[in-house]
């Protein structure tokens, strides 16, 4: 050949792996990017023999002569199915997490308390102005009691401390009832109230003050018994003076008090303005000097029994 012509064998050799050695290159990239027709068999070794499986590019696997069955791979492949779960569900919800306790580091906020508004209560249907009179005494008798207001019915009735009394209609602003005596028996203060037997209509409440009538303010110290007159005396002694009276039956002591009965236990009597009656007891304070008159008798009054527990010194 013309081109090794002229050249040792070094040269030629060395020409010759210059054209071969690309040649070589371009097919092993050849090769690497386009491959094959088909992929070498794999062979793999178990460690116990030298028995080999070869693989099909299918992916099904054959075993050879002398190899382990039970290395063989199943054809075709069974289908995958998914386990089922019977377990119970979730207690919670496991994405709910509890908020943090933050603690604040700044000052302490005050407390803000929340205003609540009342409900107003309704006015009663019935309305008590006045009560006339407003004050009586205790122990007196059966009064009448006029009772100012509105829109009274003719159903309307009269209620002192919660018991009925007679109740005359008078007009939608006018009512008068007969209190009997026992409900003012003793002191303190008596609520008026106004409604219908049903209930349906009721008014609001008006106040009685119910006081302590006067006394004589007087000690009975001295009985005189005088025979020639014929007439029974008594000695009282003041209780805001150290002067004495002599009464008899019939006189006046401060101006009201009328006396009525005397013996030697007690002296009576009847307040001209109230028709209240009262008894003062005698007592052993006696006066020094007893007043005398023709032939007086003074005699010393026995002390009166005992008077049961809760009785009343005023009653004779």
């Amino acid at each position: 050949m013309g081109l090794f012509e002229g050249k040792t064998p070094a040269e030629r050799n060395k020409m010759i792996a210059a054209l071969v050695l690309p040649l070589v290159a371009l097919v092993l990239l050849l090769r690497m990017f386009f491959g094959g027709d088909s992929p070498a068999p794999r062979r793999t070794t178990t460690n116990n023999s030298n028995r080999a499986t070869v693989a099909s590019p299918n992916g099904t696997g054959q075993a050879t002569d002398g190899e382990d069955p039970s290395l063989a791979m199943p054809n075709p492949l069974p289908p995958v199915v998914p386990a089922a779960y019977s377990g119970p569900e979730a207690a919670r919800n496991i994405f709910a997490f509890p908020a943090a306790n933050v603690r604040p580091t700044g000052p302490a906020m005050p407390a803000t308390s929340v205003e609540v508004t009342p409900t107003p209560t309704p006015p009663p249907p019935l309305t008590i102005n006045s009560v006339s009179p407003a004050n009586v005494f205790a122990r007196t008798g059966d009064f009448t009691l006029e009772v100012a207001g509105d829109k009274f019915t003719p159903e309307s009735r009269v209620f002192l401390d919660g018991q009925e009394v007679p109740t005359t209609f008078g007009g939608p602003q006018q009512l008068t009832a007969q209190v009997p005596a026992m409900l003012v028996g003793a002191q303190g203060a008596r609520t008026v109230a106004v409604r219908t037997p049903d209930g349906a209509l009721y008014s609001n409440t008006a106040t009685i003050n119910v006081m302590a009538p006067p006394t004589p303010q007087v000690t009975f110290i001295g009985f005189l018994d005088d025979k020639r007159y014929a007439r029974t005396r008594a000695v009282l002694k003041p209780n805001q003076s150290n002067d004495l009276l002599t009464v008899q039956r019939g006189d006046l002591v401060a101006g009201r008090f009328k006396v009525v009965n005397i013996s030697e236990r007690a002296v009576e009597f009847e307040d001209t303005q109230l028709r209240i009656k009262h008894t003062v007891p005698y007592s052993e304070a006696r006066a020094a000097n007893v007043p005398s008159g023709p032939n007086p008798v003074v005699r010393t009054p026995p002390q009166p029994p005992p008077q049961p527990a809760g009785g009343d010194d005023d009653e004779p």
